[in-house]
């Protein structure tokens, strides 16, 4: 393969990745989960998770968003220059 597919193809895999995450934030986007390494600690050490503040819950939406627009607009170049790459655009 040549360099430019598998960037392209790389661009894609980043892409998807980024959608999937997006998913993952919508899905949980109450946040009453909490990830598994605070989980972990928290076991540990035995204490309680800390409510979330209002900066947690618009750092939460942030990464929502940008995880959102990063991801369709990797997919869409990846697509694109892999079209063009193959002759097809």
């Amino acid at each position: 393969m040549e360099g430019t597919v598998i960037f392209g193809i790389a661009l894609l895999l980043v892409g998807l990745f980024f959608c999937w995450m997006a998913f993952r934030l919508w899905k949980y986007r109450d946040g009453s989960s909490i990830s598994v390494l605070e989980a972990a600690i928290l076991k540990a050490s035995g204490e309680e998770p800390l409510p979330r503040t209002a900066v947690d819950r618009w750092l939460h939406y942030f990464q929502l968003v940008m995880a959102s627009i990063f991801g369709v607009t990797l997919i869409v170049f990846s697509i694109y220059g892999l079209l063009e790459e193959a002759g097809i655009v």
